[in-house]
């Protein structure tokens, strides 16, 4: 039989290794996601990190929205440049000379604003979420083809900002 002390002090043991994550991931320490697909292919994520999101006066004076993620978050090395100036609720058109889609680490291809969207559904203080429907040239044998058909790109972002930085 199991002393009613010792008992008590496993418990808290457990309780406290339940709790120590607690304090840790994106809603505390910054960050987020980008879910998106690719015409019909599967749905792929990249992991975003605090430093690959600059909100509009948060550790700035700017007034754009900018995603750029990492290769090395991508399986296939895919990477995003997305940015949105001055961002609203609702539809944004993206800043083409800043926003391009890389395909594997392949080729850069501008993200057409005249028919791209960045939907925010939020950006306040703490949270940023948006919908994307973006279209780009097709570059992924290496080089933009014109005469394929524009690759549709649709997908979700969420961002965390840091407690620290608001």
């Amino acid at each position: 039989m199991i002393p009613f002390r010792l008992k008590t002090c496993l418990a808290a043991a457990v309780l406290l290794m339940a709790c120590a994550d607690i304090n840790e991931g994106w809603e505390v320490d910054g960050g987020g996601y980008l879910k998106y697909r690719i015409n019909d292919e599967d749905e792929r994520t990249i992991e975003l990190a605090e430093s690959d999101v600059e909100v509009p006066f948060i550790k700035n004076s700017h007034r754009y929205f900018l995603v750029k993620t990492r290769a090395k978050e991508s399986k296939r090395g895919d990477q995003f440049s997305i940015m949105v100036n001055r961002p609203v609720l609702g539809d944004n058109p993206v800043v083409q000379q800043y926003s391009w889609f890389n395909y594997g680490s392949l080729t850069q291809a501008p993200i057409l604003a005249d028919s791209s969207i960045v939907r925010f559904d939020q950006k306040d203080d703490s949270t940023w979420t948006a919908t994307l429907d973006l279209y780009t040239p097709d570059c992924r044998s290496g080089r933009c083809i014109d005469t394929l058909p524009n690759l549709h790109i649709t997908g979700r972002l969420r961002y965390w900002v840091d407690p620290d930085a608001r």
